[in-house]
């Protein structure tokens, strides 16, 4: 308001418009103040009401002086005009001081109130602090005695969970000191910590001796067929992080030299973080059920050996029957042509018989040390050998064997695996079935980079029922009864895995597509040191891609 005093002042004395810069700025300016003054007092309604009445006192002087700027008065005129304006300013000056007095008044009454609330304040907080001090003495007086009485509680109890765990471990202690398997562990470098009495006994190495040497010299493993070294479960622990199983036909060489057939598992030992602090080997001694396995063997071989001995007796017989016939009619006959005829026949039927007999002998012709030899060969010679039971009973042989990869192992061993599978299927198939042989280059369905020879049996025959197909490998199961030893398939899987290969089965029942698919794969290299466990179960996860067959009947078994 000042600004536009003195702005009009400037102007009506000079008429210059350069005075009248002050004047619109200030213009410009005042209602937002008035504005913003109203909002601080807006809850006192008496600084309300004098803040209008001097804002109306404004805008009327401020009405005037645009009429003076319009039409400026002159001659003494102007004096009159200013000293009206100067009147009504000092009305306005009058109004603001009263505004700014009441206002002062306010802060003044408000300062007062302040400063007993403050006084109020200090006191109350003094008081309140001596209040939280003596709460504070009086808790931690409580805490420390519950602390203490804590404290003697978890003593007493941290010595009965002393006593607890070393009677457990006692305990524990004697129980796997005193179970019947040979328990070893290690630390997490291999280096043997505990040992019990069989595993004692089994080694050789007492605990005192063996405690801090690696397993490697206490627990050397080799394989029965090869007798290479064979992977130590506890370094296979290490690596996997799991519990894992010993390879087949696996032997321990005990401190003294001597050998001992062994079937055992490792498993890694954790802490509450799910850390590896140690491994732990249990294996048992399978001498003599190794034995028992052998000798049930050498059981399934004379059962061969006896069908194959009827076999070759009926297929003998009917050319003897013929011999005997022609030497016969030729004894009576007095016609050198007719004579010289049946001796020709005579002399073909001998021939045939011949032919059985060097059959026979190449059936069974085998060798205990490990050659190179054609699959696809043996192959042939099973499948002729069998041909004429297929032709009595109206069963069809087709055959696929053209491969000429090689193997290393003992053929007599495949014959005896053939054999088996190939008089199954003819048991199970009716007159008018289909049995497929096939023999085809292959990778190992376990592990696609090593290579070899696949060989299929596929027959359209009345399959296996579900219930049966977990159970065909085990000893002595057979759903022949009177006629079968239930130990062929069982043979014949574990002469498979000592070659280093793998027997695996797909079958169906449903009519009209109905059959079973037996699958060999024999690896190239022969058999191999290190043969991993397998499940029992032909159901594994093992893909079966390379064990299909297609059969004449349109049946894909898989």
């Amino acid at each position: 308001m000042v600004d536009e005093e003195t702005g009009l002042r400037g102007y009506l004395l000079t008429k210059n418009p350069a005075f009248l810069q002050p004047f619109h700025d200030a213009d410009r300016q005042i209602d937002p103040e008035f504005a913003s003054l109203a909002a601080l007092i807006n809850q006192q309604p008496d600084q309300l009401s004098r803040l209008q009445s001097l804002q109306a006192a404004q805008q009327r002087w401020q009405q005037k002086a645009h009429d003076d700027i319009q039409e400026t008065p002159s001659g003494s005129g102007i004096e009159a005009h200013m000293l009206d304006r100067k009147r009504n300013m000092d009305d306005i000056r009058a109004q603001a001081e009263e505004f700014i007095h009441a206002e002062e008044t306010v802060r003044v009454s408000r300062s007062a109130i302040a400063n007993r609330i403050d006084r109020s304040t200090l006191i109350g907080l003094i008081v309140l602090a001596a209040l939280v001090a003596a709460l504070l003495v009086w808790e931690t007086r409580r805490l420390f005695h519950q602390l203490a009485v804590v404290y003697n509680r978890q003593i007493e109890e941290v010595r009965s969970s002393a006593a607890m765990s070393y009677a457990r471990e006692q305990w524990l202690n004697t129980t796997i000191r005193s179970i019947g398997d040979a328990v070893i562990a290690c630390d997490t470098e291999g280096n043997v910590s505990f040992m019990n009495r069989v595993a004692e006994q089994l080694t050789g190495w007492s605990e005192l001796e063996a405690r801090g040497v690696s397993l490697h010299d206490v627990f050397p493993i080799f394989n029965e067929d090869t007798r290479d070294v064979v992977e130590n479960p506890v370094d296979k622990v290490r690596r996997l992080g799991t519990v894992v199983g010993l390879a087949n036909h696996t032997f321990l060489v005990a401190k003294d030299g001597s050998e001992v057939c062994i079937d055992d598992s490792g498993a890694p030992i954790r802490d509450s973080e799910g850390q590896m602090i140690g491994i732990v080997l249990v294996f048992r001694n399978i001498n003599e059920r190794r034995a028992s396995e052998n000798a049930l063997m050498r059981a399934e071989k004379l059962a061969t050996a006896g069908r194959m001995a009827a076999s070759v007796a009926h297929e003998v017989n009917n050319p003897l029957e013929g011999l005997t016939n022609l030497v016969y009619i030729a004894r009576h006959s007095d016609d050198m042509a007719e004579i010289r005829h049946l001796l020709a026949q005579a002399d073909s039927e001998l021939g045939r018989i011949a032919h059985i007999t060097r059959q026979s002998l190449g059936f069974y012709r085998e060798t205990s040390t490990p050659a190179h030899f054609k699959p696809a060969a043996i192959v042939r010679e099973v499948t002729d050998f069998y041909a004429s039971r297929a032709l009595s009973q109206g069963v069809t042989f087709i055959v696929n064997s053209n491969t000429e990869m090689e193997v290393l192992g003992l053929s007599g061993e495949l014959r005896q695996i053939l054999s088996n599978l190939l008089a199954n299927s003819l048991d199970a198939c009716p007159r008018g079935a289909t049995i497929r042989v096939e023999a085809n280059p292959a990778s190992d369905p376990r592990n696609p980079v090593r290579t070899g020879v696949r060989i299929s049996v596929a027959d359209t025959g009345c399959g296996i029922r579900s219930d049966h197909i977990e159970s065909i490998f085990e000893p002595f199961f057979t759903t022949k009864k009177d006629t079968g030893t239930g130990l062929g398939l069982w043979v014949s899987r574990e002469l498979v895995e000592k070659h280093g290969g793998s027997l695996r089965v797909r079958s169906r029942t449903s009519d009209g597509k109905s059959g079973t698919v037996f699958s060999i794969f024999l690896p190239a290299e022969g058999r191999r040191s290190r043969v991993d466990r397998l499940s029992p179960s032909v159901a594994d996860s093992v893909p079966m891609e390379q064990a299909k067959a297609t059969l004449p009947n349109g049946l894909t078994l898989q």
